[in-house]
C-alpha cells in the first residue's frame, strides 16, 4: 500500500483532475507558462529555539539558515498540539483539533468530511505528493486525502514481526527528490515531505553528531537540515526553485526534561509548543502582517493568500501577510495525551500577548515574554487574564465541528493502528470531555513527576529487567490509581512474573477506568493461564469485538477453542 497507490479518499480529487487534463488537452499546453509550486517540510520533534537563525543554528543547521536569512520568519509561531497526528492535521485542514476531531495519535483518523490544502490545490491542477517519514502518519489516519501520492514507510502486518516505524530523513528527501526530476514541468506542484529524525531515540551518524558538539537531539537536527539540502537542491537541479515557495516548519518540539517531561505529548509548555516557522519566496519575500503570534493552522490561509486563490470560510488560521490581519490575535493549544494515558485532567491553552493560559484542574499563567523559562506561575494575581483567555478557549470549543465517519473503522485505519501497536480500540469512539470541564483528576503540573520514571520502566521492560520495571510502575499506581500505562505495564510485569492472579486484578482496575483492545486480551490470557476456558474465551471475544483484524487477538481465540476442544 505505500508508494504509488491512490487511496479511496483520493477518488473525488482524481476525478477533478481528469476535467482539469481533458480541458489542459484540448488546447495544448506544451508552451503552458510554469506555474507557482509549493514545497512544505516538516520537521518532527524540532524545537523553535535550536532554529532560532543565531550563529550556533548555522552551522548545525546551515541549510534551513539560509532560509531563514532570506525568507520570512515569524518567531512567536505555535503548534495546536504536541503531538505529530493532531498537529499534522490542524496544519493541512486550517481547523484546530477540536474542530477536526484528530486530538491523539492513533485514536482516530481525520474524517472524510475535512477539506486538506492537498485536495483544494488538486482541484486547481496541481500535481500532489506527500512523503511522510513515520507510521504515526500513516494513510489510515486520514492525512493522505488529495495526495495523488503518499508514500510512506512500508505497512508490515505485525504477525510477520515488527513494523519499520519510521524511516531516516535521507531517505525520505532523495524519494521526494526523485519523484520533483519526473514531475510534470507543465503543472503545478505541492509537495509535503515530513522528517522524522528529531524523535526519540536519538541515534545521530557520526558526523551529525559531531557538527551538534556530542548533543545527540541536536545531531538529529543537523540530519533533519542535510536532508532539507537534499529538497533544496533538488529543486535548483531541476529549475524549479525560481517558481516554489517553501514553507518549513515543526509539528511540535521537545522537553528535554523542562518541567519534568523527558520528550513531549503530555505537557504544553514553550519547548513543546512553540515551533519554527519560516517561508521562503523564488523572488523579494514580502512584507509579514502585523500579527504578533502564529500558528499552524495559519498555514493554509497563508499558502492560498499568497497562491492567489481563494480561501475557504470557516478556518481558524488567517493569512500572516494580511495587513488587515489584528495585531493582538491569540492562539490555541491543547494536549488529551495525560488524560487519555495518566489519568490526568485535559490540558488546553492559550497564548496572547497578555500571556500564557494553561487550563486544567490546576490553571497556570506564565508571561511568557517576560518569563520565557515559565518558572513563575502568575495564576493567582493574574486572574482577568486568566479569565479572559478562558473565554477565548470557550469560542473555540463553541465553533462546529466536523461530523466523525459514520460506522466502525475501515481496514487502512484498523492495519495503521495494528501496525503502530495502538490497542485504543473502542476507545476512539468515546467522547472526550471538553477542556474547560471541571475536572477532579490531577492536573498536568502536578503529575510531570511521573513522566521520567515512566519512560525509565519503559527501558527497563525493553531489556527484560521485569522486576525492576514492576517496581518503579507499582509506585506509580500506588499514588495514581488511573494511570492507564503504568497499569499495562504493571499487568505485564506481573504476567512475564507468571503471577496472574495478581495481573487479572490490575487489568480489571485497568479496564475499569478505560476499556482497551489489548488489556481485555491479556485479561483473557490470565483466565487461560488459570484455566478458566469460558472466562478466557469470553474476554478475548470482547477484545475481537474492539480490534477485529488483530493477529494477536484472533491468535488467542485459536490457543482457546484447541484447549476447549473446538
Amino acid at each position: 500500500m505505500s508508494g504509488s497507490s491512490i487511496s479511496h479518499r483520493t477518488a473525488r480529487t482524481a476525478a477533478a483532475l481528469s476535467v482539469l487534463a481533458l480541458l489542459g488537452a484540448c488546447g495544448g499546453h506544451e508552451d503552458a507558462p510554469e506555474a507557482k509550486s509549493v514545497l512544505l517540510v516538516t520537521l518532527d520533534t524540532t524545537r523553535a529555539d535550536v532554529l532560532s537563525g543565531d550563529a550556533p543554528s548555522r552551522a548545525l543547521a546551515p541549510r534551513i539558515a539560509g532560509l531563514s536569512e532570506n525568507g520570512v520568519r515569524f518567531p512567536r509561531a505555535y503548534t495546536v498540539a504536541p503531538l505529530t497526528l493532531p498537529a499534522h492535521a490542524s496544519l493541512l485542514t486550517g481547523l484546530v483539533p477540536p474542530r477536526h476531531g484528530v486530538r491523539e495519535n492513533g485514536l482516530a483518523a481525520l474524517p472524510d468530511s475535512a477539506s486538506t490544502l492537498a485536495e483544494l490545490l488538486a482541484a486547481r491542477g496541481f500535481d500532489t505528493a506527500a512523503f511522510v517519514s513515520s507510521l504515526v502518519l500513516d494513510r489510515g489516519f486520514g492525512l493522505d486525502q488529495g495526495f495523488a501520492r503518499y508514500d510512506q514507510p512500508e505497512l508490515a502486518p505485525r504477525a510477520a514481526g515488527e513494523p519499520v516505524l519510521e524511516r531516516p530523513a535521507s531517505a525520505s528527501a532523495h524519494a521526494a527528490a526523485t519523484w520533483l526530476e519526473r514531475h510534470d514541468r507543465t503543472r503545478p506542484f505541492f509537495l509535503w515531505v515530513h522528517l522524522y529524525d528529531a524523535h526519540v531515540p536519538y541515534t545521530p551518524a557520526p558526523e551529525h553528531l559531531a557538527r551538534a558538539h556530542g548533543d545527540a537531539y541536536r545531531g538529529e537536527v543537523a540530519a533533519l537540515d542535510d536532508a532539507v539540502g537534499v529538497l533544496l537542491d533538488a529543486l535548483e537541479k531541476n529549475g524549479l526553485d525560481s517558481r516554489t515557495m517553501v514553507v518549513l516548519t515543526a509539528d511540535h518540539g521537545e522537553s528535554l526534561g523542562e518541567h519534568g517531561e523527558p520528550t513531549h505529548g503530555a505537557l504544553c509548555y514553550e519547548a513543546t509548543v512553540r515551533v519554527p516557522l519560516l517561508l521562503h519566496f523564488p523572488g523579494e519575500p514580502p512584507k509579514p502582517g502585523p500579527a504578533r503570534f502564529a500558528s499552524l493552522v495559519d498555514v493554509v490561509p497563508t499558502l492560498l493568500g499568497r497562491l492567489e486563490l481563494p480561501v475557504p470560510a470557516g478556518l481558524d488560521g488567517m493569512d500572516l501577510f494580511a495587513a488587515n490581519a489584528p495585531v493582538e490575535r491569540g492562539v490555541y493549544f491543547e494536549s488529551y495525551s495525560g488524560f487519555l494515558n495518566y489519568g490526568w485532567s485535559p490540558l488546553a491553552g492559550w497564548i496572547d500577548g497578555r500571556g500564557k493560559y494553561l487550563h486544567s484542574s490546576e490553571p497556570e499563567f506564565y508571561a511568557t515574554l517576560l518569563d520565557p523559562a515559565e518558572r513563575y506561575d502568575l495564576a493567582s494575581s493574574r486572574t482577568y487574564e486568566c479569565e479572559l483567555a478562558r473565554e477565548h478557549i470557550a469560542q473555540i470549543l463553541a465553533l462546529p465541528a466536523l461530523a466523525p465517519d459514520a460506522g466502525a473503522p475501515d481496514a487502512e485505519l484498523t492495519a495503521a493502528l495494528a501496525a503502530i501497536g495502538y490497542g485504543h480500540g473502542s476507545t476512539a469512539t468515546v467522547p472526550l470531555p471538553p477542556p474547560l470541564l471541571d475536572s477532579d483528576r490531577p492536573s498536568p503540573k502536578a503529575g510531570a513527576h511521573e513522566l521520567e520514571p515512566l519512560l525509565r520502566a519503559h527501558a527497563l521492560f525493553e531489556q527484560g529487567r521485569f522486576a525492576e520495571c514492576r517496581e518503579i510502575v507499582a509506585e506509580i499506581v500506588r499514588a495514581n490509581p488511573r494511570h492507564l500505562l503504568a497499569l499495562d505495564l504493571y499487568s505485564l510485569c506481573l504476567m512475564k512474573a507468571h503471577d496472574f492472579e495478581q495481573a487479572e486484578v490490575v487489568l480489571r482496575q485497568r479496564l475499569s477506568a478505560a476499556e482497551a483492545a489489548d488489556a481485555r486480551l491479556n485479561l483473557g490470557l490470565c483466565r487461560l493461564e488459570l484455566a478458566d476456558l469460558e472466562g478466557a474465551w469470553r474476554e478475548i471475544e470482547l477484545a475481537l469485538q474492539q480490534a477485529p483484524h488483530e493477529p494477536a487477538i484472533l491468535a488467542a481465540l485459536e490457543r482457546v477453542k484447541r484447549r476447549l476442544g473446538g
